[in-house]
């Protein structure tokens, strides 16, 4: 268990599944995002990224969280055995996407196009950083 935080543990192996899932999120809000369906291209990254969260804590840490804040799915990754720059640029980048998951999913606004599109290019480059961690 890491202070402060609800976590779960995961089986040997796990990283591998939490990481198909991230992926096939990913590919859903590029697909939606050709359809210009902002809202829903926004949530499938949000996904995106707390399956990558789970990937990556998986592997090295042998734990998820399992809380209902995702953003304490992102500070599980300062657990992590990185470099503190490299984790700190991750943690920028997973922010950010998980910032606007209410607004995505609850409010009653709709996703901005720029912000969409933020939202996706965040979640690619946080996915292409957990697969050259995973390899």
């Amino acid at each position: 268990m890491v202070r402060g935080l609800i976590t779960k543990p995961t089986r040997i192996g796990s990283d591998k599944t939490y990481l198909s899932k991230a992926e096939e999120f990913l590919e859903g809000a590029k697909a939606l995002k050709e359809k210009e369906e902002w809202n829903s291209s926004a949530v499938l990254s949000v996904h995106a990224i707390i399956s990558g969260c789970d990937a990556i804590c998986a592997r090295f840490l042998q734990l998820r969280h399992s809380g209902a804040d995702h953003q304490q799915a992102v500070e599980l990754l300062k657990n992590l055995p990185f470099e503190r720059s490299e984790i700190e640029s991750k943690l920028k980048q997973a922010r950010r996407v998980i910032s606007l998951k209410t607004a995505a999913e609850y409010e009653d606004t709709l996703i901005k196009p720029r912000n969409a599109l933020q939202m996706l290019r965040d979640a690619e480059r946080f996915l292409e950083w957990v697969k050259s961690e995973l390899k």
